[in-house]
């Protein structure tokens, strides 16, 4: 009875999240409904917890929530900013995890009928975005009132591909439309997704049974005809980044320049506060903008074009990995620590034989890696929703696991 309760409830929560959190986001102009949702995420979690007899609670997930707590605690000792923005890094840089921890620890089942009711969505909703996409390219501003940034065409296309293989038996004809829907995203104009584009690709067509790439003469040909199509797509990006080494004129290259001053900058931050960082709100994230970090001043960024005291908070946190420089050198290495963790998983199911869950989730971890190199994804609602699947993947391979276990008993 229990699982059944757990299983209705994300399935109405998972559904609202994709719906509100992701899609129509934007449009509606709510920008509480990704906490709201994890909220209510953790609230069934702690149902699940309470009404368990050993009160089962995931080692790792202890072990993260430890590490935040620690920094928060840190944080306050330091006086890294104030104690409003030290308490919001602190909510958004956990949301992601909590997502993640707690759909993995209430291992829900989707019924076939569910996963049917999902498929429809998303073929619905990738409609809605190619819509969008094709209107883009005659008219930009439809972006700006329906999804705020073109790079959220792209992210939400990339969820709602990930999204149908997750729901399908993963069979040619699945992994063809999985990558049709994919291809939606390149109408985003973002060079990020050209790269997750290929590698889906690549990993859908030729991973074969021992986790190594073996290549065959048709999948050959599709995976030519897409790279093909997508440079020919992509040619311009291509040709700023590669070709005139990213020198030009206008926002894009502005932003560039500005997204490479909080990279350097965070070498000789690292190296100030060894061995725990700055602390929580204090460098690439959208609270040291929001209550502006002294850090900025110590370093002369204030000065830099999109660093500045008046700069728009949404500017300074569009990339991630810079960020990780107020955790210090421990904070990076728990970070990539986590990644590599889940990918030995991945590995392990797949082995295992669960092939469809192993590559989703290492193509949902790979998405993050890409994103993480020029924009905050995974402290938004999209990273949000991302980490909810992320976790529904290794859920499945838990559940499947135990099943074995039992059929053996």
């Amino acid at each position: 009875m229990l699982q059944k309760f757990i299983d209705k409830n994300f399935f109405y929560l998972f559904t609202f999240t994709l719906i509100f959190g992701v899609i129509f986001y934007d449009l509606i102009r709510f920008s509480y409904t990704d906490e709201i949702c994890t909220l209510l995420l953790f609230v069934l979690f702690c149902y699940k917890v309470v009404k368990t007899p050993n009160w089962e609670f995931n080692k790792l997930f202890l072990f993260v929530l430890g590490v935040f707590l620690f920094y928060l605690i840190y944080s306050f000792a330091i006086g890294s900013n104030s104690k409003k923005a030290i308490v919001l890094d602190f909510i958004l840089q956990l949301k992601p995890y909590i997502g993640f921890f707690c759909v993995y620890a209430l291992a829900p089942r989707l019924s076939q009928g569910q996963k049917v009711i999902i498929r429809q969505l998303v073929f619905l909703f990738t409609l809605y975005l190619l819509a969008i996409g094709l209107t883009y390219l005659v008219y930009p501003k439809i972006i700006d009132f329906t999804l705020g940034h073109e790079s959220r065409l792209a992210t939400a296309v990339s969820i709602l591909a990930m999204l149908y293989l997750y729901c399908t038996d993963y069979t040619p004809k699945d992994k063809f439309v999985f990558i049709m829907i994919l291809l939606v995203g390149i109408l985003s104009g973002r060079s990020k997704f050209y790269g997750f584009c290929a590698l889906s690709t690549l990993m859908v067509l030729f991973i074969n049974n021992s986790f190594q790439m073996k290549f065959t003469l048709k999948n050959s040909i599709i995976f030519a005809i897409i790279l093909a199509a997508t440079i020919y797509v992509a040619y311009d990006k291509i040709n700023f980044y590669f070709i005139q080494g990213g020198i030009g004129t206008g926002k894009e290259e502005t932003d560039l320049y500005a997204r490479i001053a909080l990279y350097y900058f965070s070498v000789p931050l690292l190296l100030k506060y060894i061995p725990f960082g700055s602390g929580f709100a204090t460098y690439g994230t959208h609270a040291s903008s929001e209550y502006y970090s002294k850090i900025y001043e110590e370093f002369g960024m204030d000065r830099l074009y999109g660093l500045s005291k008046n700069a728009d908070p949404n500017f300074i946190s569009d990339t991630y990995y810079p960020a990780l420089a107020q955790f210090g050198f421990v904070g990076v290495f728990l970070f990539f620590w986590f990644w590599l963790y889940l990918v030995k998983q991945a590995i392990k199911g797949f082995l295992a034989g669960y092939k469809k869950e192993a590559v989703a989730a290492c193509l949902i971890i790979f998405f993050f890696l890409i994103e993480c190199t020029s924009d905050s994804t995974i402290t938004h609602n999209r990273g949000l929703f991302m980490m909810m699947l992320l976790g529904l993947i290794f859920g499945d391979m838990k559940n499947g696991e135990k099943s074995q276990k039992e059929f053996k008993e």
